[in-house]
């Protein structure tokens, strides 16, 4: 069982639905010389680059359909932004590495798909 509004514990509300993951990525999160710097974190702690967009959208599909949300903020107009951090292992070299990737999804009413607004690497986890 869901409830609304999204509450810290419970599962991300239609998480199977969730959408925006490519896009995000691909202009955000994992684009060289962003200037918000998150691409090369990824690249730092996990060895992926934009060329692993795919892998890094199926870990955190996965991710956000089985662990819970993490923290949850009102965001007026607009819903809600819920926090979940995601595991995600790195590849190549550091395919040994685990790293939890923090991902932020606005909500903004009961019944609406997650839509990504952000997702970066926040600790290495081992």
């Amino acid at each position: 069982m869901v409830t609304w509004p999204p509450e810290i514990g419970e599962p991300l509300p239609n998480a199977e639905k969730a959408y925006g993951i490519h896009d995000k990525l691909a202009r955000y999160s994992l684009k060289a010389g962003h200037p918000r710097a998150k691409a090369e974190a990824f690249e730092r702690v996990l060895a992926v680059t934009a060329d692993d967009l795919e892998y890094v959208a199926e870990a955190l599909v996965r991710g956000v359909r089985t662990t819970p949300v993490s923290g949850v903020r009102p965001a007026g107009a607009h819903g809600f932004h819920c926090e979940v951090i995601v595991s995600v292992r790195g590849l190549r070299d550091r395919a040994d590495r685990v790293a939890n990737v923090l991902t932020a999804w606005q909500i903004r009413w009961q019944g609406d798909p997650p839509r990504l607004i952000t997702a970066y690497v926040v600790s290495r986890v081992r």
